[in-house]
């Protein structure tokens, strides 16, 4: 069980940490282009633990619960899409060479 939120670095430190893994285990070719790119190897939304019931749950509750319509609250979506944004990023700038 998650027992506290992880900042947003923390987070995308996760996310790269999780990348590399999988580079190494030769799931994802380390020539991988960009955030998008990675989904022709694996779920790339779970890098961070996103895809995890308790990591999601907590996040959920953290930043406010389902909405009216019972979808991610926008903070929660701002969050996401960041974190993805800087993994882009860091792709991008050669983080994973």
């Amino acid at each position: 069980m998650i027992t506290s939120i992880p900042t947003l670095d923390e987070s995308i430190e996760r996310m790269k940490q999780e990348i590399i893994d999988d580079i190494k285990a030769g799931r994802v070719p380390a020539d991988c282009s960009s955030f998008s790119a990675l989904h022709d190897y694996v779920d790339a939304n779970c890098y961070g633990g996103f895809c995890e019931e308790n990591e999601m749950e907590a996040l959920m509750d953290h930043f406010g619960g389902l909405n009216e319509e019972e979808s991610m609250p926008a903070a929660l979506i701002d969050y996401l899409n960041e974190a993805q944004n800087s993994i882009d990023r860091w792709i991008k700038g050669g983080g994973i060479q």
